[in-house]
Order: C-alpha cells, then structure tokens, then sequence
C-alpha cells in the first residue's frame, strides 16, 4: 500500500504532517488515516510541540480518499468491516478537530472530499488562491456523511446544501467567502502568510490557547446561559496559572513572555 504521513519537526516548536501519497494525489488510504491519527494522538500531549501543520506532499494538499480502498470494501467487505473502516476515519476526525495544540492545513492544488474535512475539523485553513475544494462523493454514489457534519457547522445552509448536492468544485476564494477555509492567498503569498500565522501562534501561550479551544468545544453547541457559566469557570481557573501570571507580570515588566 502507498502513502504515508511523514512529521517534520521545526525548533520553534512547529510540528509538520506531510500527507504523501503522489500516485493519488495525497488521497486518504487506512494507512494514512492511521499514522495521522497515531501522530495527532502522540503530539496531543507533547509539551515540545507548540502547534501543528498539515500539509501535503508535492504542492498538493489531499485528493479526498483513495477509491480503490472503497472498492476493496464493496468487493469482499463484511458489514462490520465497512463500519470499521469509517470509524477509523471518525476516530481521525475527533484527533484533529480536538487536539489541545492549534492545528493548521495549508492548502495547495486540490482538497477535496476528505482533504477539505481535514481542512474543517482544523482550527485554521489558510489556501493559495487557485485551490480547488469540493465534495465530489454524490457523483459516485456515495453520500458525503463525514464531510457534512464539518460543512454545516462553517458554511450557511444553503450554501452547503449546494455544495453537497451538485458536487461542484470551488475555488478557494468562494471556499473562504462560504466560511469553508479562513482566507486565500495568491500562491506566491502563501508562504508567507503561513509564516505570519505560526509565528502568531508560537509566541502565544500554550495554555490559554488549549483553554479557549476547550472553551469553544464546550460551548459552541450550548445555550447562551450555559455558555457563561462554562466562561465563569473556565476563566476562573486560568487566570491563577503559571502561564497567566507570567503573560501579565511580563506584559507590566515591558517584556516577552516566557512560555
């Protein structure tokens, strides 16, 4: 089986994950799903990694799912078998879209189908201009079940309902105006905006940035009221930390933090 998920580590404490799969444009198979979800997991609780990045291999982000793993499932695959193998995927996803580290997916080329749900369950998703984003399944026959929980939850309903049922592919700049992506850039810009981005995210503290991410898990779904009352607790505990008393003693200091 082709494809891996090669990690890259950068001393500011950036962790890459490269989707590498050339014969499939960086399609998902199991193997991939598996090493991203291994890697999400491990990353998720080390200290050394500040934020992570994916990205793929060759100037491509991720083609969707590879389709002859899904034709090896409707050749000779058992019920289970099948649930088995969307479940790894739904196992990837809560990695991802829960990981306590800020998560980034650049996006070059193609991200469709799979690609662009990596690119929703990220926290950021920064695209070159000329990416294409779409979800293709319905043309095959396959209802989109992973990638509408992430598209509803972003984009407007209608808007959604189109993309889902037409299968139209975008180009990133109507993904960003749609809420799909955070913004585009022109290719030649992207780099740099990446850049701009983590070294945002790296001088910032660790810790208030996992504490508003869980504030956000818990509360996007919530009522106003239950809302603040997860606030009151959460900023409660936060602000006795070792992290915010060393953000506001540096700030009065005239000083950069010391993480």
């Amino acid at each position: 089986m082709s494809g891996t998920v090669r990690e890259e580590r950068h001393a500011d404490g950036v962790v890459l994950l490269r989707l590498d799969n050339a014969a499939h444009r960086n399609a998902l198979n199991d193997a991939m799903i598996a090493g991203l979800t291994a890697a999400l997991r491990t990353l998720a609780e080390d200290a050394s990694c500040r934020v992570v990045v994916l990205r793929g291999a060759g100037g491509v982000f991720c083609a969707g799912r590879e389709i002859t793993e899904l034709r090896r499932l409707q050749d000779g695959a058992m019920p289970e078998e099948i649930t088995a193998a969307y479940d790894r995927l739904r196992v990837l996803a809560e990695a991802l879209y829960y990981c306590p580290k800020p998560t980034v997916a650049v996006l070059e080329r193609y991200a469709l189908g799979a690609g662009t749900a990596l690119a929703s369950w990220s926290d950021i998703a920064i695209a070159e201009d000329r990416c294409l984003l779409g979800y293709p399944e319905v043309r095959i026959g396959i209802p989109p079940t992973m990638t509408t929980l992430s598209l509803i939850r972003g984009a407007h309903r209608k808007a959604a309902v189109d993309l889902l049922l037409t299968a139209r592919t975008i180009d990133a700049q109507e993904a960003a105006r749609l809420g799909l992506i955070t913004r585009a850039v022109p290719a030649d810009a992207l780099e740099a905006e990446v850049g701009r981005t983590l070294a945002a995210l790296v001088a910032n503290s660790p810790d208030a940035m996992a504490r508003t991410k869980q504030m956000i898990w818990k509360t996007e779904d919530a009522d106003f009221r239950s809302g603040l009352a997860v606030a009151v607790d959460g900023i409660s505990i936060a602000v006795g930390t070792r992290e915010a008393r060393e953000g506001v003693a540096a700030f009065l200091e005239k000083r950069k933090p010391s993480w």
